[in-house]
């Protein structure tokens, strides 16, 4: 008895050592995907890598990240060299037929943040009755190659993330504005990016890269702006980014004036409307 009352001070000490070590172990990392949506899951041809499509949300009209999460069901691992190609196609019936057409898209590549394969795709129209998109991913690796499909179904936000526009200066030039950030809108300076697409044909729709832009942010309800903002700058592929000042909460329209390479106006007015 009294061996056991000597080592019990020990044991205890040791108790708590090992709880008090368990309290600061590393949990470990987070599942980037956690809160996204996932609008996909099925496995390739050859059936052994599995895929997962995610978006940010759900699929919206405007501006969406995609990622593609590739791993092999046997080992879990990330196969390496994989290439994919995203296709979205809209087709609708109209009066004069089946009309198809695609959209802009960024073709994804491999992200390490989130050990997956990131795009974007800006949907354009939303999915309706006599409308749905389709889309077709194309991939290659070491294990085959092929193509799967799917139908999302696309949403228009209450507040538009996107906005259409024939220039002003041309009258046959069609483009595509998308919000792209902020995303999470908070009192203060916020990134502000965007992204301006142009329409070539059905099928085609490049970036639109050396414009500027002239930002002019607007609360409607209080009747003033803000100051320190700056204007977005090419960033390259068709991207813009500058930031933007909201000194209150609420609803704020943030007003854009935007002119070609050569300084002649395509658009004197085009805005998106953003809450919080």
């Amino acid at each position: 008895m009294e061996r056991i009352w000597k080592f019990l001070p020990v044991a205890i000490l040791w108790a708590i050592v090992i709880t008090g070590c368990k309290q600061g172990t590393d949990p470990g990392p987070t599942d980037p995907f956690a809160d996204m949506t996932r609008v996909y899951s099925g496995a390739l041809d050859n059936g052994a890598i599995k895929i997962d499509f995610y978006t940010e949300e759900e699929p919206f009209v405007g501006y969406n990240r995609v990622y593609l999460h590739v791993y092999d069901s046997i080992s879990g691992q990330i196969p390496d060299g994989w290439q994919f190609e995203l296709m979205p196609l809209m087709t609708m019936q109209t009066d004069m037929g089946t009309m198809t057409h695609a959209c802009p898209v960024e073709q994804p590549v491999f992200d390490e943040a989130t050990n997956s394969y990131k795009g974007a795709i800006v949907f354009i129209m939303p999915t309706m009755s006599s409308g749905s998109w389709q889309l077709n991913l194309s991939y290659a690796g070491d294990s085959g190659q092929g193509t799967i499909s799917f139908a999302p179904v696309v949403v228009e936000k209450e507040l538009p993330a996107l906005v259409s526009f024939v220039a002003e200066n041309d009258s046959t030039s069609k483009y595509f504005l998308a919000l792209v950030e902020p995303r999470q809108p908070q009192v203060g300076s916020n990134p502000f990016e965007i992204a301006l697409y142009t329409k070539e044909s059905m099928m085609s729709f490049p970036p639109v890269t050396g414009y500027q832009f002239t930002m002019s942010p607007e609360m409607p309800s209080m009747g003033h702006g803000s100051p320190d903002n700056i204007n977005p700058v090419d960033s390259g592929q068709g991207h813009y980014k500058g930031q933007v000042n909201f000194t209150m909460t609420g609803l704020w329209r943030v007003h854009l004036q935007i002119q070609d390479a050569t300084g002649e106006g395509v658009k004197s007015d085009a805005w998106f409307d953003i809450e919080f």
